[in-house]
């Protein structure tokens, strides 16, 4: 049997997390120092909307302490509560499935060290390590973004009088919500419809994974490139914003109410010399049409739109255009704003150029002129990411042209048993071109 892990440096050894307690990584760039705690916690950060305490993995571990001064990578540890730590190493090297095989022995609760297995590239023997035990028996609390006060209190820093809120911008105006009912910043998608008419700030609706969620527009804005998704129970919204800049924690006694507006705005706050307009979530939710009749009106025009009708997004590698079936694509992102985790040259394939976070999660982005055996002669400037099976990759291309509806008879499958990368064609204004196979493209990653 296999299962993923994700492979990191630690000093001058190899380790390894299992993904199943993976949550996400990042670039640590900085951090609140704390005291007062286990040796091996050295301060909480945030990123995006969670706030963690960050734990020295080497002290935690070995008693050995890392260098701070250097950049290094933060691994967001989930326990059996959903609750969050930061764990810093060095670097991330890789992602890949191993053979879960435990060839160690006589082990207790408090061991760290759970398996060891051959890494097949590097030819050395790599620990699986799992930090959950030491945490409980150091007594070393996890945290969410609401729990920052009882993490500073811990060390004599008493916020009673505050709660966290998420900042953003519309135009030149600051608007803030409670983070509480934040769920997540995703970008801007283009994919929106019109809704009857319902509340004045309700633009319309778009595709959230496998649900669709409202709109809500506080102010018209051309430069809106990013959604504020916000949930209360078992309902969802979205708030269009320019970019959110700040996570800020407000003296409640400070806040000013006023009488609710159009918008939602229920009350104001000088932050830092700005007066930011506080919404209230609720006044959309009340507002907003229900789930149910939202997904079926979205389903209706898709099949007023495209009945018998297949959509493929269409790309050139090298000047030589592909296809791919939309149905496993998921976003399109200029590879150059795409971060790239310290030392992510050091990949789990050959085709993996480096390794990145997209959605809070560590993502192989793949190069496969090798394996369509081109010769790359500009720099690849486009990702897209797929999903096959519930695995996530992304592969590089020079540039997207276009996105296609075709009849079944303007589609090809290869007669082939053996798996490829490209699995039939498709025909486009007369223009024969090869499809690829997103299972297979999964699979080099």
């Amino acid at each position: 049997m296999k299962t993923s892990v994700l492979e990191f440096q630690l000093l001058e050894d190899v380790f390894c997390f299992n993904t199943t307690h993976v949550e996400y990584v990042f670039e640590l760039e900085s951090y609140q120092k704390v005291t007062g705690m286990h040796e091996s916690v050295i301060g909480i950060t945030r990123y995006n909307n969670d706030v963690m305490l960050l734990i020295d993995t080497a002290q935690l571990y070995s008693n050995k302490t890392l260098d701070l001064s250097t950049q290094k990578s933060v691994v967001v540890i989930k326990d059996e509560d959903g609750m969050l730590y930061g764990m810093v190493v060095d670097a991330i090297t890789k992602l890949e499935e191993i053979e879960s095989v435990k060839l160690s022995v006589a082990l207790h609760s408090d061991d760290m060290v759970v398996n060891h297995y051959k890494d097949k590239d590097a030819d050395e023997i790599v620990s699986e390590i799992h930090p959950l035990p030491l945490f409980k028996k150091y007594d070393i609390p996890a945290m969410a973004s609401h729990t920052l006060s009882d993490i500073k209190s811990s060390s004599q820093e008493l916020h009673v009088d505050k709660q966290s809120y998420l900042l953003f911008r519309v135009n030149n105006h600051s608007y803030a919500v409670a983070s509480k009912y934040v769920q997540e910043v995703i970008e801007k998608s283009e994919e929106f419809f019109e809704l009857p008419q319902q509340h004045p700030q309700i633009k319309g609706a778009m595709p959230l994974r496998e649900d669709v969620i409202s709109v809500v527009e506080l102010e018209p804005s051309q430069k809106s490139s990013d959604v504020v998704v916000l949930y209360c129970g078992e309902e969802k919204i979205g708030i269009e914003v320019d970019e959110v800049y700040d996570i800020e924690y407000f003296h409640l006694s400070q806040i000013k109410t006023t009488q609710e507006n159009s918008m939602g705005v229920y009350a104001f706050y000088n932050h830092n010399g700005d007066v930011v307009a506080i919404i209230e979530p609720q006044f959309f939710f009340q507002n907003q049409q229900s789930k149910e009749d939202v997904h079926q009106e979205n389903e209706s025009v898709k099949k007023e739109q495209h009945t018998q009708k297949y959509d493929y997004l269409l790309f050139l590698i090298d000047n030589k255009k592909f296809a791919i079936n939309m149905k496993s694509v998921r976003q399109v992102v200029e590879t150059d704003t795409l971060p790239k985790t310290h030392s992510s040259s050091i990949a789990a394939s050959e085709y993996v150029a480096f390794i990145s976070t997209w959605n809070h999660k560590a993502i192989n982005i793949l190069s496969i002129e090798k394996q369509l055996n081109l010769t790359p002669q500009e720099e690849e400037t486009q990702s897209i990411f797929i999903e096959y099976d519930g695995h996530i990759v992304a592969f590089m291309v020079h540039e997207v042209d276009n996105i296609v509806y075709l009849d079944e008879e303007e589609i090809s499958k290869s007669a082939s048993q053996k798996e490829n990368l490209m699995n039939g064609a498709i025909i486009y204004k007369d223009e024969v071109i090869v499809t690829l196979n997103e299972k297979f493209l999964a699979s080099l990653g």
